[in-house]
């Protein structure tokens, strides 16, 4: 298929394949009349490259995965990343419960005018920080 077809039966803009390829993520099979030419694996090969995109991988971590000679080798960069999201889902229902208090207070202001988050300002001077 042509670098149109695989791009739009991928959802992406053909210049992302040609980023790809001019990073090594993404080889085109052949050519045809001077036009890259891409099989039905390399289409699997895009929509997985975005599946990785999906759960958080930058480009260098897919590299990895790709390039992984072992099994041990891209389950460690899929480890790393469930760290990392997991500390990001942490600090995401952090931020949430903040929020939520904050819709609680009855009065004005936040800052001063109400008790959730009074008691959450105390908490974190005590604690001698302000990041939580």
């Amino acid at each position: 298929m042509s670098i149109g077809d695989l791009a739009q039966r991928a959802g992406v803009p053909t210049s992302t394949v040609r980023y790809y390829e001019r990073r090594g993520l993404f080889p085109y099979d052949e050519r045809e009349s001077g036009q890259r030419r891409y099989s039905p694996e390399s289409l699997r090969r895009l929509v997985f490259i975005g599946m990785l995109q999906d759960a958080g991988l930058s480009l260098d971590d897919i590299e990895g995965v790709l390039a992984a000679g072992s099994v041990s080798e891209w389950k460690a960069i899929a480890r790393e990343r469930l760290v990392a999201l997991d500390a990001e889902l942490d600090r995401l229902v952090h931020a949430k419960e903040l929020l939520e208090g904050a819709l609680l207070c009855r009065y004005d202001h936040p800052l001063d005018q109400c008790r959730v988050m009074g008691f959450e300002i105390d908490r974190r001077i005590e604690e001698g920080s302000t990041s939580g």
